[in-house]
């Protein structure tokens, strides 16, 4: 069996992600949960109707098709337990127009739990070892019409838990599978509705493959309105339903799987950038505001953005660079 720390910050992962409380497992993918990008982190998690940077490979890969300027890329970093300067999730993408064929992008997600002592069924200390999950993927958005388009998105899954000097003798503990999303996206000058849905695909299993977790499969549906937009201000309000594929009694004994997130953000001069959004996530004990807020320099953009967590733990930070030309 896998030793407990590892457990221990699966678990801590899953919660802080802000994940819904019918979807926490031991294992399946724990980085799925989290949600990249600090500008949508500001507005709540609401992003599935914007989509319009490179991070739309993750959120919304119709988005794509849509993405201001012809290439884009996203840089973001977490530290997702505060108090644990070890366990932290990055993620980098990339997306390019492809003259007359639609957008591809790509992106690479690394999330880690940290170094890990192994010990023995004795309790007597054995090796040390990394637990790390990556998953690499590729994404094609292509307009249908003037405002509509649609997308998808492949990824490897790959999780490293613990070698199999760590697990007893019950072999290593890594578990590999693979993954798809598909989103569609309707924009006007003023109204975005999208959806998407997300993390199709096999179970993923470490040890024993009757064990095998389900991947965070989920429906995301969202709208954005443009209050404002002008030369000057652009104010703009955002919505979004999600809903775990997923069911399943789990050991939190959590079913229902809604989370509801809110948001806005109001934008000066393409210079200046103000958000805040709420989560209401029942099952996983979320239910606070964000904020956040972004630097804007001609075609490069800085977002920072602070997140709600479960009662009593810390709120975590985003920060994301991002550039589109």
């Amino acid at each position: 069996m896998f030793h407990m720390k590892v457990i221990l910050a699966i678990v801590a992962i899953a919660v802080l992600a802000g994940a819904a409380g019918a979807q926490v497992s031991i294992g399946g993918a724990q980085s799925l949960y989290i949600q990249p990008g600090a500008r949508p982190a500001g507005m709540g998690d609401c992003f599935v109707a914007i989509a319009d940077d490179a991070s739309g490979v993750f959120w919304n890969p119709a988005g794509l098709a849509f993405m201001k300027g012809d290439m884009g890329f996203i840089l973001l970093h977490s530290q997702l337990v505060p108090d644990w300067g070890d366990v932290y999730y990055e993620y980098a993408a990339y997306a390019q127009r492809i003259e007359g064929l639609g957008t591809v992008g790509g992106s690479l997600t690394y999330l880690t739990y940290g170094e890990q002592q192994g010990t023995d069924d004795e309790g007597e200390l054995t090796v040390k070892f990394d637990s790390y999950e990556v998953i690499p993927s590729i994404a094609y958005g292509v307009p249908i019409g003037d405002n509509l388009a649609a997308g998808i998105n492949l990824k490897f899954i790959w999780v490293d838990l613990a070698p199999s000097e760590a697990t007893f003798g019950q072999g290593e503990g890594v578990g590999t599978t693979f993954g798809g999303d598909v989103g569609i996206l309707y924009t006007t000058d003023r109204l975005n509705l999208g959806g998407a849905v997300q993390h199709i695909g096999p179970r993923i299993a470490y040890i024993d493959e009757e064990q095998a977790d389900p991947l965070p499969r989920n429906l995301k549906l969202g709208a954005a309105y443009r209050l404002l937009n002008d030369e000057m201000n652009e104010f703009t309000l955002v919505a979004e339903y999600e809903k775990s594929l997923v069911i399943y009694e789990d050991f939190l004994n959590q079913a229902t799987g809604v989370i509801l997130h809110g948001g806005a953000e109001y934008r000066y001069y393409d210079l200046l950038a103000f958000r805040a959004g709420y989560v209401h996530d029942p099952d996983g004990d979320v239910m606070d505001f964000s904020f956040g807020m972004g630097l804007n320099y001609k075609n490069w953009a800085f977002d920072f953005a602070s997140i709600p967590q479960a009662e009593g733990l810390k709120r975590p930070f985003r920060l994301s660079f991002t550039g589109t030309f």
